[in-house]
């Protein structure tokens, strides 16, 4: 059997489309209780209204790239469990990176060798699901513990916590990037890493040098546009 029946199939869609819900449903909760606190402080209806309104819109840039990351993916892994993974508390980064670890880890070439199997399948679905919970895990029982740290940190002058911060996330994005600027057989990784990275700096610069704000703030779905545009141009064209 061909593992995009299963992944496609409407056994699949219903077991997501039930975890979707019911994230809908707790997010509907969050917006009652929400709201019925706002009323509690004063604050009018028009404010909290407003607030919403502008909450909505400004989350459509930082979700442009999970889109782009959702249509990537659905070639791949079918139209459910990635829709499922990105609109819970998955990452447009992390998903793509343990499914094609798992592809790799069984002897294939990715997540689009043509052996990709069943089997394959199922284990990603489990690396993509387990691998991502123990942040929550670590929030549950230490959360309480990293925000009084946190504060104290603020509120201290040390120039410590920033740097170490930055280095952090540097390391992060060194480490998922490192094994495809690395791999030199993969060569459309390595036109559309580079491209995708100076379009990112050339948006950010072209924004702000003209105040367009609108251009440095989509500067990442427009890098990651430019990016698979440069690998499809290379793979089918050159």
């Amino acid at each position: 059997m061909n593992y995009l029946e299963v992944a496609n199939s409407s056994l699949m869609l219903c077991l997501c489309a039930a975890v979707v819900i019911f994230i809908l449903f707790q997010a509907l909760i969050f917006i009652r209780i929400s709201w019925k606190r706002g009323l509690e402080v004063d604050l009018s209806k028009d404010v909290m209204k407003r607030a919403m309104i502008n909450s909505a819109i400004f989350s459509i840039v930082p979700s442009l790239p999970i889109v782009l990351m959702l249509a990537v993916l659905t070639v791949n892994l079918g139209k459910y469990f990635p829709w499922l993974r990105l609109s819970v508390i998955g990452s447009a980064v992390y998903e793509n990176m343990a499914a094609d670890m798992v592809a790799k880890a069984s002897g294939l070439s990715g997540i689009a060798d043509p052996n990709f199997d069943l089997s394959v399948f199922t284990m990603a679905m489990w690396v993509m699901s387990i691998g991502i919970i123990w942040g929550i895990v670590f929030n549950i029982f230490f959360m309480k513990s990293l925000d009084r740290f946190s504060k104290k940190a603020k509120a201290s002058e040390d120039k410590f916590i920033p740097v170490f911060s930055s280095a952090l996330f540097i390391g992060m994005m060194a480490l998922m990037s490192a094994p495809y600027l690395t791999n030199t057989k993969n060569i459309p990784a390595l036109v559309s890493f580079p491209t995708a990275a100076v379009t990112v700096l050339v948006c950010g610069c072209v924004g702000r040098s003209a105040k367009i704000k609108i251009i440095d703030d989509f500067s990442l779905p427009i890098g990651m546009i430019a990016g698979m545009t440069a690998a499809v141009i290379y793979t089918n064209i050159i």
